[in-house]
C-alpha cells in the first residue's frame, strides 16, 4: 500500500492580529467556484500563495478586484490571516469521509470497528482529526512505549561514562562536578514528542469543540510523561518501525502529515496563523481502489494478489515505448496477470482519454479491465476488446447509506469481488 504523503499539501503563512473568526467560513466542494469575496488585502495574498502551490485551487479576480476561488480535486482546509476558514470537503459522492481516509491511509482494522462519536465528521480537519485521536487513544491505552536514549550532563558524580574531551575543558583547575554520558530510560523518545506536538497543533486546528477537548485531554495526558519538543518530518521518517513499536506506525504516519514542512510553525498564542492544508482525492481514491480489489480478489481465491501501481509489458518496441502503470494489477497463483482496474475520481461518465488508457493496459497482458468511479447516479457500461476482452466501467459504493464502518468497508470490497469475478469469467 502506497503512503499518501504525496497527497497531503501543506503551506504556511505569516499570522496575522486576531480579528475577524466569528465570520462564515468559505465553504466549497471539489471542482467547485466561490461567489466574488470580500477580503482583506492579507487574505487575498495568502490565497494567491496558496494558488501558486500548483493544483490546489485557483483565485481570479472581477473587474470589482474581487477575488473567486475556483478548486481542483484536493480537499481540506486552509485558515486565512484574519480568522476566515476555506473548507473544500468531497464531492456528494463520500457518505463517510473519515472511514475512507482511514481506509486510504490503511490504518488497523480495530479503528473502523470501534464507532465513535466522531464517525460522521464532514470537513476534512475534523475527519482527520477524529482519524488522530482515536490512534491516539488505542496508544494511550496500551501506554506509552519508553526507551534508553543517551543523555550528555553535569553532574556531581560520575554516571556512566566519563567524558575526557569536555571534562578537560570545565573552566576550574579542580573540578568538583564531571562531565558524563550515560543511557536512560525515558519516554522523551522522537516518536513520542512528534505525536505530542501533532496532537498539540490538531487540537487548535479541528473545529468541533467535543473533538478539540477530546484532543486536548490526550495531550494533557502525554505531557504527564513526555517534555514537548521540536520534531521534524524528517526525524519522524528516520524512525525505525519494528516488532516491539509496530504498535506506532499508524499514529507515527498520521503524525508525519501534520508536521511535514514545518507548515505549523508560526501558531502561536494571542495570533491567528495562516495555514493551509490539503489532501488529493485522487490518490485517496487510488489507494481506496487498490485495498478494495486486493480485498475482492482475496474473497475469490485467497492465492491471487494484487499490485498496486504494479508494472505491465509494453505495447511499443522501441524509443515511443512507455511504461503502464494501472493503479491494481490482479495475477493469479502462478503470478500471470489476469485482470486489471484503474481508478477515476470524476463524475460524469467515461472520456475517451480514460477508455484508451485502460484499453492499452488490457492489450498489454490480453486481460480484462475495469473503470473504476465513485458512486454516482450512471449506469455500469460493458465493451468488448478485439471480441475476447471485458472492458466495463463500474462505480464503487463511496456514497453508501449504511449505519457503521465496517458495514460501508464490507459494501465496497464486496462490489469489488463481484465485479472482478463477473470479467473474469467472461472473458
Amino acid at each position: 500500500m502506497r503512503s499518501l504523503s504525496e497527497a497531503v499539501s501543506a503551506h504556511t503563512g505569516n499570522g496575522g492580529s486576531a480579528g475577524d473568526t466569528d465570520r462564515l467560513p468559505i465553504d466549497l466542494e471539489e471542482h467547485d467556484q466561490s461567489d466574488p469575496l470580500d477580503l482583506s488585502s492579507e487574505d487575498q495574498s495568502f490565497l494567491d500563495e496558496l494558488a501558486a502551490d500548483e493544483g490546489l485551487l485557483n483565485v481570479t479576480y472581477t473587474r470589482e478586484g474581487k477575488p473567486r476561488v475556483s478548486t481542483s480535486s484536493y480537499i481540506g482546509v486552509a485558515a486565512l490571516p484574519s480568522g476566515r476558514r476555506l473548507n473544500v470537503t468531497p464531492k456528494q459522492t463520500v457518505s463517510r469521509l473519515l472511514t475512507l481516509l482511514q481506509y486510504a491511509l490503511d490504518v488497523s482494522s480495530t479503528t473502523v470497528d470501534k464507532e465513535t462519536s466522531f464517525s460522521g465528521a464532514e470537513t476534512f480537519i475534523d475527519a482527520f482529526g477524529a482519524l488522530f485521536t482515536a490512534k491516539l487513544r488505542q496508544l494511550l491505552t496500551r501506554d506509552i512505549r519508553r526507551d534508553y536514549t543517551r543523555i550528555e550532563s553535569i553532574e556531581t558524580a560520575v554516571r556512566g561514562r566519563l567524558d575526557v574531551q569536555r571534562q578537560l575543558q570545565r573552566p576550574t583547575p579542580v573540578p568538583t562536578d564531571f562531565a558524563v554520558e550515560y543511557d536512560t530510560l525515558t519516554a522523551n523518545t522522537t516518536a513520542n514528542q512528534a505525536i505530542l506536538a501533532a496532537t498539540q497543533i490538531l487540537t487548535r486546528l479541528v473545529e468541533g469543540d467535543t473533538l478539540a477537548a477530546v484532543l486536548s485531554r490526550q495531550a494533557t495526558q502525554l505531557r504527564q510523561t513526555v517534555e514537548p519538543n521540536h520534531v521534524t518530518s524528517a526525524e519522524i521518517e528516520a524512525i525505525e518501525t519494528t516488532r516491539l513499536n509496530a504498535y506506532y506506525a499508524d499514529l507515527l504516519e498520521l503524525s508525519r502529515l501534520v508536521l511535514q514542512r514545518r507548515f505549523f510553525e508560526d501558531l502561536t498564542a494571542g495570533a491567528v496563523a495562516s495555514f493551509g492544508l490539503f489532501i488529493n482525492m485522487n490518490t485517496v481514491y487510488e489507494a481506496v481502489v487498490e485495498r478494495a480489489v486486493r480485498a475482492g480478489a482475496a474473497q475469490i481465491n485467497l492465492d491471487w494478489t494484487v499490485e498496486g501501481q504494479g508494472s505491465l509489458g509494453d505495447l511499443i518496441d522501441g524509443p515511443h515505448a512507455v511504461g503502464m502503470q494501472p493503479d491494481a494489477v490482479v495475477l493469479d497463483e502462478e503470478g500471470c496477470v489476469i485482470a486489471v482496474a484503474d481508478a477515476k475520481w470524476k463524475t460524469g461518465g467515461d472520456s475517451s482519454g480514460d477508455v484508451y488508457q485502460l484499453t492499452s493496459y488490457m492489450l498489454a497482458e490480453g486481460v480484462p479491465g475495469l473503470l473504476v468511479y465513485p458512486q454516482q447516479d450512471e449506469t455500469e457500461r460493458e465493451s468488448v476488446i478485439q471480441g475476447e476482452h471485458v472492458l466495463r466501467s463500474v462505480y464503487l459504493p463511496t456514497a453508501a447509506d449504511v449505519s457503521s464502518a465496517t458495514e460501508y468497508i464490507e459494501k465496497m470490497e464486496g462490489e469489488a469481488a463481484t465485479q472482478l469475478r463477473s470479467i473474469i469469467s467472461d472473458s
